[in-house]
């Protein structure tokens, strides 16, 4: 490889051949071209629960867990030797995204427990996104804790295996919540750049950065590759975290605060 790595922890949502207008869906074939491209340029996969740091792994991660990873993605990096985690919202796990705001009044399918079920056998690592998909600062300690503590229990007992890995909804995370993620049992939490100012603890950060349905290659392989574009691609990633931590959501929707 011609640049540094700097980034290994990558993000999708939908993969999917349904259009939609917001950011977060890629197309199969681009998912498809953009493992292939990876896989050429000598790296390997893995969950973020299997990495290894001294390896040339790239985490492929997917939050809310959508019905088409395991009918788009799953496939597709099951061509090049891969893996990958997904992140699920328990209480929705079969439902359809009621939880999300979409203008295009499109809902989406969640994967099931049985299709999380085959993707843990496949070797794939289950982690949580907790129950709800809500911005979880803004919750009283009871609500934090049953998103927490239940969300892993409800994952542990249909798969099997010890979930260590939370993904909080939104990249919405202070020092508060970071403690009760440990002391729920975690000791890894999967964050999205930029990382300014992250507090001690004794688990893990997995840093990553979000590709989205306008990633042309170049743009891409900057998530990853020290290049010109590489600053580039976490200012992208800085304005989607202000856009969608559910901020904006929620003072659409109760403008009065109350």
């Amino acid at each position: 490889m011609n640049f540094p790595v700097y980034n290994r922890g990558l993000v999708y949502h939908k993969v999917s051949e349904q259009f939609e207008w917001g950011l977060t869906t890629t197309t199969p074939k681009q998912f498809k071209a953009q493992m292939q491209k990876l896989k050429q340029l000598g790296f390997s996969f893995s969950t973020i629960r299997d990495h290894d740091p001294g390896q040339q792994e790239v985490l492929v991660t997917f939050d809310d867990g959508y019905a088409s990873i395991k009918r788009y993605a799953a496939p597709a990096l099951a061509e090049v030797g891969g893996v990958g985690t997904v992140f699920a919202i328990t209480d929705y796990v079969g439902q359809k995204n009621s939880w999300d705001y979409f203008p295009e009044h499109k809902q989406v399918q969640h994967m099931s427990w049985r299709d999380l079920r085959e993707l843990h056998d496949q070797g794939w690592e289950i982690g949580s996104h907790g129950r709800s998909h809500r911005r979880m600062i803004n919750m009283d300690l009871a609500d934090i804790r049953s998103e927490l503590v239940t969300s892993k229990k409800q994952i542990e007992d249909q798969i099997g295996q010890e979930v260590v890995t939370f993904c909080p909804p939104f990249n919405a995370w202070n020092s508060d919540l970071l403690h009760l993620i440990e002391e729920a049992g975690y000791w890894r939490i999967a964050i999205s750049y930029p990382l300014t100012g992250l507090p001690s603890w004794s688990g893990e950060f997995v840093p990553r950065l979000g590709v989205y349905l306008h990633d042309m290659l170049p743009l891409f392989l900057a998530k990853i590759m020290v290049n010109p574009l590489a600053p580039v691609a976490v200012l992208q990633q800085q304005l989607i975290n202000l856009a969608g931590d559910g901020k904006i959501v929620e003072n659409w929707l109760n403008p009065t605060g109350k």
